[in-house]
């Protein structure tokens, strides 16, 4: 075996994957927002061809499993070395190929553009009975030019014990949050809404283009980039109608191109739900959306998606303030510290009053109001009389932001709300506060007493101007991004209105992200034309927008339950 830390090496037929040992871990769950950790990476599974799929592609189409020695396995064995772990991955025979997809928004129809490659990785045994396979493809970045540059896409097929043989076992994809986060990396099956899901499906946790281990999306990886406008351009080719190509690539070359798949879509997984049932409907068994109905117009709809959410976020800090109400000069005390005298942060740039502000996202959850309460509970250095915030509590406000673990989500996230040539977003979000005087730090801190109002999920120019260091290389893009007026269409308003898969949609009164009104409206389109399947809607205020991870078994079985008409939702 060879090794060679950092990177790959390649000896007799053989790769060597040099993996760190630290590795971040991210909620299992659907809430748009992962929660970072570090954990250590103790052991590297052996890797092994033991369900009927992994040995019919590992064996490049027999079903034929075993051979002599070690080549029966992809992968031996794992050592630790100085902080890394080795693996050495078996690697002939584990290539296939499928046909590629080009799809235009509404047509119905799909094109074959060119061979796609697949790789089977690893499969691994976790507790409580739960199976993962790992599913590797090469697909265009554009695929309007389908001989051009690849990007590698990653999926993980989920499958309970007892069902690790089953071939005909139905499949659902999850599409999560964000847009510019992976899926979540389960840890057993016992729970949430995989555990409703595992019952009778095999699970597909897509990490969506540009995330996660499919090919990521980073500041380091677009500062590589030659300029501005190849950073944007790339940038640009990973919204939804990509990420559903993406998805229709993985189903007809893992489920099969005549089997149906349901799909789970969270938040903006969500948003990427109503452009498959716009672009390609005919691969879709159900569509299961948990906040993630979004407005449909031509054009861009961020305006109208601000004007609401800026109410919302009021509304979740009053709230907060009303339960916590020491909170109120706790945080008066903060922003006014901060908009004098911004400290470093210890992964570097500053504190602004601004970034600190931005916490209020945590606030868009179920348990948000005790988890900011706990933030703030203790923010003081020791010592200091209140006039410096602690290490510990500059850390974890650091924490509590994933944009530049993340780029997308800053700069791609106002172009979710972008479908169709004519208009751009112009930094909405930058825009449209101007028109809620009561969000302005200089005057609220001007008048005693006065609550600070946190923010939500909104994005701004001055986020790229070196608040967040990482992002300040990308600044130039981000304002491209913000100008571009020239955007393909995301939704099919005919084809939504002409729907026949079965949907079902949970709304939530109070969400603070992604708006019922607007959602409603949405709702009302799929389906709604003559021999047209409506969508059927459960508005409820029991949940935030974290619905799916607080409570995902009853979530799902209850959408699962309206689509088949087992659940008399709406009565």
């Amino acid at each position: 075996t060879a090794v060679m830390l950092g990177g790959l090496s390649r000896t007799a037929g053989r790769t060597v994957l040099v993996v760190s040992l630290t590795t971040a871990v991210r909620d299992a769950a659907a809430f748009s927002r992962p929660v970072h950790a570090l954990t250590p990476l103790a052991t590297v599974s052996s890797c092994y061809a033991k369900s009927p799929f992994q040995r019919r592609f590992a064996t490049g189409g027999s079903k034929t499993e075993k051979t002599s020695g070690s080549s029966s396995r992809f992968g031996a064995v794992a050592m630790l070395l100085g902080g890394f772990a080795a693996a050495e991955f078996w690697k002939p025979n584990r290539d296939i190929h499928c046909k590629q997809l080009s799809m235009s928004a509404g047509s119905g129809q799909v094109g074959i553009s060119k061979a796609a490659s697949h790789k089977v990785g690893c499969v691994n045994d976790l507790p409580e009975g739960l199976v993962t396979t790992e599913h590797f493809f090469q697909v265009p970045l554009d695929y309007g030019n389908p001989k051009g540059e690849t990007i590698e896409v990653f999926c993980r097929e989920l499958r309970l014990q007892k069902n690790r043989d089953t071939e005909d076992l139905p499949a659902l994809v999850f599409l999560q949050g964000g847009p510019g986060f992976p899926a979540g990396r389960p840890v057993s099956a016992n729970s949430g809404w995989m555990k409703r899901a595992l019952e009778e499906y095999r699970v597909f946790l897509l990490d969506q283009r540009g995330t996660g281990r499919s090919t990521a999306v980073t500041h380091e990886t677009l500062a590589a980039l030659p300029s501005p406008q190849a950073q944007a351009e790339h940038v640009g080719k990973m919204r939804a109608d990509n990420i559903v190509r993406d998805c229709e690539t993985i189903r007809r070359t893992v489920v099969g191109p005549d089997t149906k798949w349901a799909v789970l879509g969270q938040s903006f997984g969500g948003f990427c739900l109503l452009t498959y049932l716009s672009m390609a409907p005919e691969g879709l068994q159900y569509g299961l959306f948990t906040g993630g109905l979004a407005p449909v117009g031509d054009g861009c709809t961020a305006d109208k998606v601000y004007r609401k959410t800026y109410l919302r976020a009021a509304q979740r800090s009053n709230r907060f303030y009303d339960r916590y109400p020491q909170h109120v000069d706790t945080v008066r005390h903060i922003t006014s510290l901060l908009d004098r005298n911004p400290p470093d942060l210890p992964s570097g740039g500053k504190l602004t009053a601004r970034r600190f502000l931005q916490v209020g996202l945590m606030l868009g959850s179920g348990s948000g109001l005790e988890s900011m309460h706990y933030l703030l509970e203790n923010p003081w250095k020791v010592g200091a009389e209140k006039t410096q915030l602690s290490y510990e509590f500059l850390c974890k406000v650091e924490a509590c932001s994933a944009f530049e673990v993340s780029p997308l989500y800053a700069i791609a996230h106002e172009a979710i709300y972008c479908s169709g040539p004519g208009q751009a977003s112009h930094w909405s979000a930058q825009r449209i506060l101007q028109e809620f005087p009561l969000f302005d730090i200089k005057q609220t801190l001007h008048t005693p007493g006065q609550r600070v109002m946190l923010m939500g999920e909104h994005c701004f120019s001055w986020m790229f101007d070196g608040d967040y260091p990482a992002l300040a290389s990308l600044k130039e893009a981000s304002d491209l991004l913000a100008t571009r007026s020239d955007w393909p269409r995301l939704y099919d308003l005919e084809q939504l209105r002409k729907c026949t898969v079965p949907c079902a949609a949970a709304v939530y009164v109070d969400d603070m992200f992604v708006e019922i009104d607007l959602s409603l409206a949405t709702a009302e389109t799929i389906g709604s034309a003559p021999g047209g399947l409506p969508a059927k809607v459960w508005v409820t205020n029991e949940y935030q927008h974290s619905g799916l991870r607080d409570d995902g078994y009853r979530i799902v079985d209850k959408l699962l339950g309206m689509v088949r008409g087992t659940v008399n939702i709406p009565s």
